[in-house]
């Protein structure tokens, strides 16, 4: 992995060393004596999660670890004076969503399909869909016998008339209905 490496002669105790993150910037300080104190302080290139990363005082380095706070590629880790918002390069991350409840979403859809009335020829589709579907089973078949037989101009839902006889053609209002033979 790549970092800052910043290498100062001493042993740093707890007491000596002072780490600040925030979303934005880093503060690192260690106290060598009381003379000389070693510090960086850097602007990061993207935010970091403060609460999640963490840092480590160990007997000859002291290790930080920042934990990003999206899934942005960074190309180093200080903030360049050049760099522009619109280069940033967003990728997948694995940052817990928000569980989607499908059934709040399904009932939506259906909220707004029933609010869509349809016009015309497909509304009228829709009430003979809904005759049939909410029909007994002689209207089932009283639609099916009468639509079939006159050859899609007649569509009756009473089967006590349209089982006793062959239905009619009924053509509409100003037009002819003819057999075409092949």
């Amino acid at each position: 992995s790549s970092g800052i490496n910043a290498e100062w002669p001493l042993r740093p105790g707890e007491e000596q060393v002072q780490i600040k993150i925030g979303s934005r910037n880093l503060s690192a300080s260690v106290k060598a004596d009381e003379n000389t104190d070693y510090t960086i302080d850097l602007i990061l290139q993207h935010p970091v999660n403060p609460d999640t990363s963490s840092y480590k005082i160990l007997k000859t380095k002291v290790e930080i670890k920042l934990m990003k706070a999206s899934g942005v590629r960074w190309d180093s880790l200080e903030q360049k004076e050049e760099e522009a918002a619109v280069n940033q390069r967003v990728y997948p991350s694995s940052t817990r969503r928000e569980p989607v409840d499908w059934d709040k979403v399904e009932a939506e859809v259906v909220k707004q399909d029933a609010e869509d009335k349809p016009e015309g020829d497909a509304a009228l589709n829709e009430l003979f869909q809904k005759i049939y579907a909410d029909g007994s089973e002689d209207t089932k078949r009283a639609m099916i016998k009468s639509f079939q037989e006159s050859g899609g101009t007649v569509l009756s839902t009473n089967w006590n008339e349209i089982g006793e006889k062959e239905t009619d053609v009924k053509p509409p209002d100003g037009m002819e209905y003819k057999q075409w033979n092949d």
